[in-house]
């Protein structure tokens, strides 16, 4: 049976495909609407430029797309939480074999957090039991 796109190993997105998708997390919109609101917040970009990333993050499965009349309208299907735990876990299983202890040992070696970071932290791990 051949691969679906589900099975296919996650590498992640440009940057220009997060600032598309973290305008679509603000809200949903067609892509001129789109383009415009990306101007907004920085330089001018071509309208097929955000149709080509559109299609991308389509393809990707990070974003949905609807018929409207005659628009079409996309919505971010993954939210912020759920795309970094997907690049955590990807790297989990590139580097450390998918173990997560290795990741989280080195951000706690080389990172500060604060004092209501680590709370979260341990309120995290005696609700998971992990």
């Amino acid at each position: 049976m051949p691969p679906t796109r589900r099975d296919k190993p996650f590498r992640g997105i440009s940057e220009a495909e997060l600032e598309v998708l973290e305008a679509l997390w603000k809200a949903p919109a067609a892509p001129n609407e789109l383009q415009e609101r990306l101007a907004r917040n920085g330089p001018d970009w071509a309208y097929t430029t955000v149709q080509t990333l559109l299609h991308r993050l389509l393809e990707k499965g990070f974003v949905t797309r609807k018929k409207s009349g005659v628009a079409q309208i996309y919505t971010a299907a993954v939210d912020k939480d759920e795309l970094v735990a997907r690049h955590v876990s990807d790297l989990a299983a590139r580097l450390c074999s998918g173990s997560m202890s290795p990741l989280f040992l080195s951000l706690v070696k080389t990172k500060r957090f604060s004092k209501g970071d680590l709370a979260r932290f341990r309120e995290l791990l005696d609700q998971d039991g992990r």
